[in-house]
């Protein structure tokens, strides 16, 4: 019995096995997992629903998604999602309005922001074309950013922009062909009545007489005129404008301009200024320095100091001895005179009479100015801002909360004063903190 038993085990150990279904099973599971987890390493982007596609394509350019639609049907419908043409930005590089032609297509009715940047060159009928599509197309458009193209005043007007555009930029932008006898935003106030933010930094072109169509846009808030070297050569146009205009102005940038106290102090009879940015371009800064140097001082024309046109006595102190501005210089210098014009109210000092026994008569008198709000003010390299002006907007620039008066003539002594009596003013200047 007991050798039967054995046989029958060692047959059965030795025989061979019958093929199972079950081991047919564990193989192709086994090559399912190793497909799974080649696509979990190397994934293909059309595995991706549409939902993780939008994800990764807002984080490309337009000339990405343009690149990206060209590839098959899906990615082609997927790219043209209106929620990646909202906000619209060219200015990666630079690009002819020519070439913006084809990115029409993509444009939709909720496109609110498009910024495109060119190289000046002159594109003839395109651009005009362009922007019909863009009037056409965008119809919720508020932001429209131009820089850096040459534009052709006689063919594209203002009128030719998006009637919707709250926030409109002509940075760097030349113009040809402009009218002579009319400002290029001649009827702007009609055609965008909701502007609120105009940038025309280093537009070469700007002339005064063009403020007095802007000073009449009814809800503008935001202008921008740095690097614009042309805007004083009429202070007539800068006064009428600013005495009858700019109702809402809020933040004005005359940064790199060649504008005096006449036109600044036009520019602070503003109710609503609360931002502003002077600074003197650095062509002025060297002539202004030059003079300095050649010029000996003239101790009798600080005996009889100048007298402007509006009859107000001009002395100034520089580094702790009276000093007289050069007339050469003083048309395009900023000085305490228009600064002490900003706060609740000032002492103007006016000569009443002047004898032949050389005896200056000056009558005093209290005026209430117009802009007691101002929260920001730039006022740098201008050596005749000094110490005076430290004092006066410490005591009458009450909602002053940033001031720069780097490269003046301020000395450290009142700089320090100054923050002792408005310690909640951010003050910068030439001085290093201790």
């Amino acid at each position: 019995m007991c050798k039967k038993k054995m046989k029958m085990k060692r047959s059965r150990s030795l025989s061979p096995k019958p093929s199972s279904s079950e081991d047919d099973m564990k193989r192709i599971k086994l090559g399912e997992n190793g497909e799974i987890n080649d696509l979990v390493l190397h994934p293909h982007i059309l595995d991706f629903s549409d939902d993780v596609l939008l994800n990764i394509f807002k984080y490309l350019s337009p000339q990405d998604l343009m690149a990206i639609s060209l590839c098959c049907q899906r990615l082609g419908q997927v790219a043209q999602d209106k929620t990646l043409w909202r906000r619209v930005d060219f200015r990666a590089s630079p690009m002819l309005l020519n070439d913006l032609k084809k990115y029409i297509k993509f444009l939709q009715p909720m496109t609110t922001s498009l910024a495109i940047r060119g190289s000046l060159y002159s594109e003839e009928d395109a651009g005009l074309s362009f922007f019909n599509s863009i009037k056409t197309i965008c119809t919720h458009l508020k932001e429209l950013i131009i820089e850096e193209y040459y534009i052709n005043g006689d063919k594209i007007q203002i009128t030719d922009f998006p009637r919707t555009t709250e926030k409109l930029s002509l940075e760097g932008c030349q113009m040809g062909y402009l009218p002579s006898n009319k400002s290029y935003f001649f009827k702007m106030n009609f055609h965008m009545p909701n502007l609120t933010c105009l940038i025309l930094s280093n537009c070469q072109w700007f002339t005064p007489h063009s403020l007095l169509v802007i000073s009449k846009m009814p809800k503008l808030k935001e202008l921008r005129l740095n690097s614009c070297h042309r805007l004083g050569e009429c202070v007539a146009y800068t006064s009428l404008a600013t005495r009858f205009g700019f109702k809402t102005l809020e933040t004005l940038d005359l940064r790199d301009t060649a504008l005096g106290d006449s036109e600044v102090g036009c520019f602070t009879c503003t109710k609503t200024l609360t931002h502003l940015y002077l600074e003197c371009p650095s062509n002025l800064r060297n002539a202004e320095s030059t003079e300095q140097e050649s010029l000996p001082l003239n101790r009798e024309a600080m005996l009889n100091p100048p007298v402007y046109e509006d009859g107000i006595l001009a002395r100034y102190w520089v580094e702790g001895r009276p000093h007289w501005e050069n007339y050469s210089f003083e048309r395009y210098s900023i000085t305490d005179r228009v600064i002490c014009g900003l706060g609740s109210d000032t002492c103007d000092r006016r000569i009443i009479n002047n004898s032949a026994e050389g005896v200056i008569v000056v009558e005093e008198d209290r005026r209430v100015f117009n802009n007691p709000h101002l929260k920001t003010l730039v006022v740098r390299n201008y050596p005749y801002v000094t110490n005076s002006s430290l004092v006066h907007l410490a005591l009458n620039a009450s909602s002053l909360e940033y001031l720069d008066v780097t490269g003046t003539s301020v000395t450290r002594h009142g700089v320090e004063t100054f923050k002792s009596q408005r310690a909640n003013v951010k003050i910068v200047s030439s001085f290093k903190e201790t």
